[in-house]
């Protein structure tokens, strides 16, 4: 008995001793496998910093480059058609698509969220911008033919401009503009409605411009009024989607539909029937896209921009 005492004894000693050395070494194994994940941790932390910080400068030089070619070919203005009208285009075309490359540059820095996925709510205020937009194209004078085209060659290239100009503008307001003063003001209802209005504000007033260029103090007082109003429904578009891509094309239908004739063709394009159903159509449309603005919840601006600037504004 005292042997077999003396050999359980040891045997639990031994035990005791591999358990021990089992403990430590599964401790130690532990910790360099921590070590090491923290360590590769740290570096990808530091690729990802290290990316950012080259992406982000060559977005800055990218956005320096355009600007410059902006001024350049402002200043410049070459001849690139020994025909007037096509001159026009064509200047209008490259000097908005430099312009649209700087803020698409911008945004790119900036990382708003633009782009999500549009869905069926979007739609209550999609399409009532789309009847506007539409409408704004002269059906029964062209029907009538006292609207005509003049320029029928040159439809693709204002389709072009017309695009090229709501991309910029889009990019401009809807894009940068609207999101920078929203970031901080997107805890109420109302503060959404002061920014979306004072951003669709300065949209009309810059349209003053155009008396620099020759135009009459009437025609441009009401595109002021007109872009105010489209500035608004795209803003509420943009909202109700986080899309900025219907913003765009929203403005780009409205400017082909709307300057279509008085740019390529000659007539009346504007009759008692057309104001009167314009009329009608767009105080429909505004008391309706007031309502959407006014309900408008804070969550719905918010998926405009990344989570962790969520967090941090």
């Amino acid at each position: 008995m005292p042997i077999c005492t003396e050999t359980a004894q040891k045997d639990e000693k031994m035990r005791g001793t591999l358990e021990m050395a089992a403990k430590i070494w599964y401790n130690k194994t532990t910790q360099s496998e921590l070590e090491t994940e923290r360590n590769m941790k740290a570096d990808r932390t530091k690729e990802k910093k290290s990316g950012s910080a080259g992406r982000d400068l060559a977005l800055r030089i990218g956005a320096v480059v355009a600007a410059a070619l902006f001024v350049a070919y402002t200043i410049l203005d070459p001849q690139l058609s020994a025909d007037e009208t096509t001159q026009g285009l064509l200047k209008s075309i490259v000097s908005r698509a430099c312009g649209a490359a700087v803020f698409l540059l911008v945004l790119l820095y900036l990382r708003f969220r633009l782009l999500a996925k549009p869905t069926a709510a979007c739609l209550s205020a999609f399409l009532p911008a789309l009847a506007v937009v539409v409408n704004n194209f002269p059906f029964l004078s062209a029907a009538r033919g006292d609207a005509y085209l003049v320029r029928g060659d040159l439809v693709w290239l204002y389709a072009v401009d017309a695009l090229m100009i709501g991309v910029f503008e889009e990019l401009a307001f809807r894009g940068m503009l609207f999101p920078i003063l929203l970031e901080n003001r997107r805890g109420t209802s109302k503060q959404i409605f002061r920014t979306t209005v004072t951003v669709s504000a300065v949209f009309g007033l810059v349209h003053l411009v155009n008396l620099l260029e020759g135009a009459g103090i009437g025609p441009t007082l009401l595109q002021v009024g007109y872009s105010f109003l489209i500035g608004g429904m795209c803003s509420i578009v943009l909202l109700k989607s986080g899309n900025l891509l219907l913003c765009i094309l929203l403005h780009a239908v409205y400017d082909f539909c709307g300057g279509l004739y008085p740019t390529l063709g000659a007539g009346v394009w504007w009759d008692t029937p057309t104001v009167i159903w314009t009329a009608v159509l767009g105080t429909a449309v505004f008391a309706w896209m007031m309502y959407l603005l006014v309900h408008i919840r804070p969550e719905e601006a918010d998926r405009l921009y990344r989570k962790k600037e969520k967090s941090e504004s």
